[in-house]
């Protein structure tokens, strides 16, 4: 506020309440672009709520950030620990900045469950044959049936290949398992769907009971009413099947 003149010159500007409730209220929802603030004044209740119905230029909210970037920044970590304190964030998953760093993140190098089953069959196809060839090499060494000019593979060579191809393998089955301890359910989630499908079943054989007396009494009157008709000598109305 003390940024602001009082002297009367000038257009009004926004009031900075406003504009921080409205970055902390975007951002909260993932809405960083000023543009797409802009847009959410128009489209999103609660940015309405805030800015009175009013839809704030991209370029204003800029400016604003552009002019108090260290208070603002000061702010959310206020409101980030504040947040922590109330159980409503994990700081150990937050990113504070976009430095760049040395990973495997290619999209190459992500994989889905049946491209690991087919990396796990390779591997295995791999490490089958070249053990094949060692023993097929050492046979052949044993027997006497080697050229000189035969080259030997290279004990350093194919432990080492041997080595890639056992690491890859395990890698692979370690993210296969992975993938599909995440796409079971937990013991939580299973108790939960037991729980809702026992309420179902009990609401629906409950419902059952209930419709199977309302017929049972309509055929006992029906029955009733047949045997008062043949007491009294009428002739019954129909017959009961």
């Amino acid at each position: 506020m003390a940024g602001y003149r009082a002297d009367g010159q000038g257009r009004a500007a926004y009031p900075p309440t406003v504009l921080v409730a409205l970055l902390l209220y975007c951002h909260s929802k993932g809405i960083r672009s000023t543009r797409r603030i802009e847009q959410a004044c128009l489209d999103d209740v609660g940015c309405q709520i805030i800015t009175a119905n009013r839809r704030i230029d991209h370029s204003t909210v800029a400016r604003f950030v552009r002019r108090h970037r260290q208070p603002l920044r000061s702010l959310f970590v206020q409101v980030l620990a504040l947040c922590d304190q109330y159980g409503l964030v994990d700081l150990a998953a937050v990113a504070v900045d976009g430095s760049p760093m040395n990973a495997h993140a290619g999209r190459s190098s992500n994989r889905s469950l049946g491209r690991l089953e087919t990396v796990v069959a390779e591997r295995e196809a791999e490490i089958a044959e070249a053990m094949r060839s060692a023993a097929a090499y050492a046979r052949a060494a044993e027997s006497g049936d080697l050229l000189d000019a035969d080259e030997p593979p290279g004990p350093d060579r194919s432990t080492a290949r041997l080595s890639r191809l056992s690491d890859q393998l395990l890698r692979a089955r370690s993210a296969k398992d992975r993938l599909l301890a995440r796409a079971l359910p937990s013991a939580g989630e299973i108790k939960i769907k037991v729980d809702a499908a026992e309420r179902i079943v009990a609401r629906a054989e409950k419902r059952l009971a209930a419709e199977t007396s309302a017929h049972q009494a309509k055929l006992d009157q029906y029955a009733e009413r047949i045997r008062q008709d043949l007491a009294a000598g009428r002739r019954a109305t129909a017959t009961a099947t």
